[in-house]
């Protein structure tokens, strides 16, 4: 079976599959075009982008969000065709557009997506907490952090693993929503918060990595996260070894010790 990078089909044969009803070969469509990403491909989609159907726009914009795979083509281009599509009417023009801009220029974007962090749209603060991930703005931060209180699950999931673990800012801020997370209703967003809070070492973290590494020994992500809290080194992190020292912490965890506790523990 043939990918993106090889599909054959002509560019005029891959815009008529964008536009299909089937949103499976659509997405195949638009990921073969990212491949290519030629000017005849920019020059299309930009003409998408000002159809009178919404559908047809939306599709113009995942299309100029990741053009040219794996380097980048016509960035300034896409960047200042999609970026006025903020104020498009449909809502689904505007969460396209807020994903493609975090596509091309994650930082360029924060300033021009982060006023829609308190949109009315779910799936449009969806995309504003995906688009802020990796941006190490303070401005980006304090979004971040209130989308981890939003209504929608998926909303603070995003928000939090943005928080938890595309950043490396460690306040008392962002401590105090992590721990907030560990007792959220979701369970993604329980994970990210566990996960986040061992990253800064902060042993408040332990009894949900326990609880982690038992129901999967082999999550990476758990496994990575508890060897950071330990001050372990990467060949110390057999799962077995991992709960032993997890364990041993969690005994003798006393709410007013700190990271440097850690050492004198032994573990």
């Amino acid at each position: 079976m043939s990918g993106p990078k090889t599909d054959h089909r002509s560019v005029e044969d891959l815009f008529e599959a964008v536009l299909q009803a089937d949103d499976d070969a659509a997405w195949d469509a638009v990921a073969a075009l990212h491949w290519r990403g030629s000017e005849e491909v920019l020059a299309r989609a930009i003409n998408l982008t000002r159809s009178s159907d919404a559908a047809w726009r939306a599709r113009g914009v995942d299309v100029l969000s990741q053009l040219g795979i794996p380097d980048r083509t016509f960035p300034s281009q896409c960047f200042a065709v999609v970026c006025p599509l903020l104020a498009d009417e449909a809502a689904s023009v505007v969460r396209s557009a807020i994903y493609a801009l975090h596509h091309i220029d994650s930082v360029q974007a924060a300033s021009h997506i982060i006023p829609f962090a308190a949109h009315l749209n779910d799936d449009i603060r969806e995309a504003v907490a995906f688009g802020l991930n990796a941006v190490d703005t303070s401005e980006a931060h304090d979004a971040l952090l209130r989308l981890m209180r939003d209504r929608s699950a998926d909303v603070r999931n995003w928000a939090t693993f943005g928080i938890a673990r595309q950043s490396e800012i460690d306040n008392s801020d962002i401590r105090i929503a992590l721990l907030a997370g560990l007792a959220d209703a979701d369970y993604e967003v329980r994970y990210e918060a566990a996960i986040g809070l061992a990253r800064r070492r902060d042993i408040r973290s332990v009894k949900n990595l326990k609880q982690l590494l038992h129901e999967d020994p082999g999550d990476i992500f758990a496994r990575e996260a508890a060897t950071m809290l330990l001050g372990l080194s990467e060949s110390e992190t057999d799962t077995a070894k991992l709960l032993g020292a997890l364990q041993r912490l969690d005994r003798c965890t006393h709410p007013l010790w700190t990271a440097g506790t850690l050492h004198r523990l032994g573990v």
